[in-house]
């Protein structure tokens, strides 16, 4: 980080994080960031990223790890049951869109009640026909 402080762009590189999440941040005040005048007009820089938001390292993540093939089970177990959820909820969404297609084609079907839907004529159609100018069939 030079004097001059980072842009949201390396700010965004540095957290792994999108330049509109550090917006987002610099707005609620999770980080600090001053304007400064740029060559496009005012740019933020932010001279210090807290220390909560920065990523972990990958000795940090080492120690998350499973450690035991119990905990694998209970991890595998844990998934599946989750799996199994979605699944569920997926199979009630694609029942309920089945219904409503259903329901759609039921109402877009023609009926007694429906008038008949004749294509209309061309404006010139009907002006050639008002002059007499059609052919008789």
């Amino acid at each position: 980080m030079t004097k001059e402080g980072m842009t949201i762009a390396q700010a965004a590189d540095l957290l792994g994080v999108s330049t509109r999440t550090i917006r987002r941040y610099i707005k609620s005040g999770k980080i600090q960031a001053e304007l400064v005048p740029g060559s496009f007009g005012e740019e933020y820089r932010i001279y210090e990223i807290p220390s909560d938001l920065k990523k972990e390292d990958e000795e940090d993540l080492s120690l998350q790890t499973i450690q035991t093939p119990v905990q694998f089970m209970d991890v595998v177990r844990e998934l599946h049951e989750k799996n199994l959820a979605l699944a569920a909820q997926l199979g009630a969404a694609t029942e309920k869109i089945k219904q409503m297609e259903s329901q759609l084609k039921m109402l877009n079907a023609p009926g007694d009640n429906t008038p008949d839907k004749t294509p209309k004529k061309g404006w010139f159609e009907r002006l050639w026909q008002k002059l007499g100018w059609t052919e008789k069939a």
